[in-house]
């Protein structure tokens, strides 16, 4: 079995480095963590802790394929995902038996935007909580992040985008057969800490904008496939570690994200959600 995993930062791993290499937590140091998280020390530590690879190794996975990458939307997830498949042929005809697809989705609000540089470099910028504050290559981004979040950035737009997102990669998955299981990571669009996050609030502040056509949508998307999504207590990664934790947040969590323990209880949750409903 190839498995392929699709995600953003908490699929991918982030903030899970090597102690001895990193004995001060990598989200507390200035500067761009990234580039500490990727020596290959980190890589290893990271790639042997996180849950893609702990439920690679229960599902007795051949190879992993890893597709996710820190502030990815959802957009980017598809767009990654629609690429490596038909770089491998599998939206071509390939036989598709040998597969199965983790996707966790990001929260709602993040966007992507292609664009160019004057050398003709294609590229992706991800919008996030993030973007309004922070200091681009190009000011004239910084100018348009700002303006976006304050003009556009709203609940009734992103909810029905990340519907549709969902829903049409469930009609590609199923028109491939191929297997496949998604959750949604979180669901947070504030620049708040991670111990004041409720993704209960967040996600009926957005349906209370939803359109009929689109709850239509909503309600035709694979209940078992989508693991949770209409479980309000556990809807999210998030919520299900919080309450394995009695709510004690820094057992399963880092600063942003899961940690070691984290990773291995949602890898042993998802393997034998996996495993009882013959995904």
């Amino acid at each position: 079995m190839r498995l392929i995993g699709c995600g953003d930062s908490w699929c991918w791993g982030a903030e899970l480095v090597d102690p001895q290499e990193e004995p001060t937590p990598i989200m507390t140091l200035e500067g761009d963590n990234y580039w500490r998280q990727i020596k290959p020390i980190n890589m290893a530590y990271r790639e042997k802790h996180r849950y893609l690879s702990l439920l690679g190794e229960k599902l007795n996975a051949t190879e992993i394929v890893d597709l996710s990458k820190p502030a990815y939307s959802n957009e980017a997830i598809i767009r990654v995902l629609i690429q490596w498949l038909s770089d491998e042929g599998y939206t071509g005809g390939r036989d598709t038996s040998d597969l199965f697809i983790s996707i966790g989705w990001s929260s709602p609000e993040r966007r992507e935007f292609y664009t160019n540089n004057e050398k003709d470099q294609e590229f992706y910028l991800e919008l996030g909580p993030w973007s309004a504050e922070r200091k681009h290559a190009d000011p004239e981004w910084d100018q348009f992040f700002k303006l976006y979040v304050r003009h556009f950035w709203r609940e009734k737009d992103f909810i029905r985008r990340w519907i549709h997102d969902v829903y049409r990669t469930q009609v590609l998955l199923k028109h491939l057969k191929i297997r496949y299981v998604m959750h949604q990571a979180f669901y947070h669009h504030y620049l708040e800490p991670i111990h004041s996050w409720d993704d209960k609030k967040y996600k009926e502040k957005g349906f209370k904008t939803v359109l009929p056509a689109d709850r239509k949508l909503w309600n035709d998307i694979d209940s078992v496939a989508f693991l949770n999504k209409d479980d309000e207590e556990i809807s999210t990664t998030h919520h299900y570690l919080l309450k394995q934790a009695n709510n004690d947040i820094n057992k399963v969590m880092l600063i942003w994200h899961p940690n070691e323990y984290g990773h291995k209880l949602w890898a042993e949750y998802l393997h034998d959600y996996i495993i009882k409903n013959k995904l």
